[in-house]
């Protein structure tokens, strides 16, 4: 657990670039980050925290991009759900809700909101199913951030259940300490031994059957 920014920048420096290749390591990135982290930790103002896929998007005939609304072919987090279940973001002025929706985002804030969701021990919702094509880009040969989710909240104390067979799965915390002890760095350790293909299916095919069906 986190309780200082110097902490956390030491932490997320010491992944490297290699492994935050986007802009994440950027200092005012690392600010947006640890805030994020820190409200996160908090808990939501409904005591859940949703992760998933967002919605598609398709281009009109005038060029535009336009929203797929969340269906069941595609079941996504969409703006109504952000709605319903509330955004948080880095600004402390705002609520603190249960899908993180920054305009900041980045690979670094997407972990901290994880990490600080694991050490506010809240519950885990997927908003998309736990499917072979959600957690793997066969495009761009590398696991999804809905992977790279599902990889830091069940190796940290976490264990997913599926409640009602035809609702999202769920993952509840089964060991407080293993949660609270997770780090940037540990959260590391454990996303880079599934970057290949063959290692991700390795973590797929753990993964309880009754949540990947």
């Amino acid at each position: 657990m986190y309780t200082s920014q110097e902490d956390f920048t030491r932490d997320a420096q010491s992944c490297g670039s290699t492994y935050y290749s986007d802009s994440s390591l950027q200092p005012q990135k690392i600010n947006v980050a640890y805030a994020i982290y820190q409200k996160a930790k908090a808990g939501s103002l409904l005591g859940i925290t949703i992760v998933g896929r967002l919605q598609l998007k398709t281009q009109g005939a005038d060029g535009q991009f336009v929203l797929i609304p969340s269906d069941e072919s595609f079941p996504s987090i969409d703006e109504d759900m952000k709605k319903n279940l509330l955004t948080l973001d880095e600004d402390f002025n705002q609520q603190s809700g249960s899908i993180l929706s920054s305009e900041n985002w980045s690979l670094l804030a997407n972990d901290a909101w994880l990490l600080g969701g694991l050490h506010a021990l809240t519950e885990f919702h997927f908003a998309s199913p736990l499917r072979w094509s959600n957690l793997w880009d066969d495009n761009k040969k590398r696991i999804s951030v809905t992977a790279r989710e599902a990889i830091g909240i069940t190796s940290f104390g976490y264990q997913l259940t599926r409640p009602q067979p035809k609702l999202e799965a769920v993952a509840v915390c089964v060991n407080e300490q293993a949660a609270i002890n997770a780090s940037l760095l540990t959260y590391k350790e454990k996303v880079i031994t599934s970057l290949t293909e063959d290692a991700f299916q390795q973590f797929f095919t753990s993964l309880p059957r009754e949540v990947t069906k």
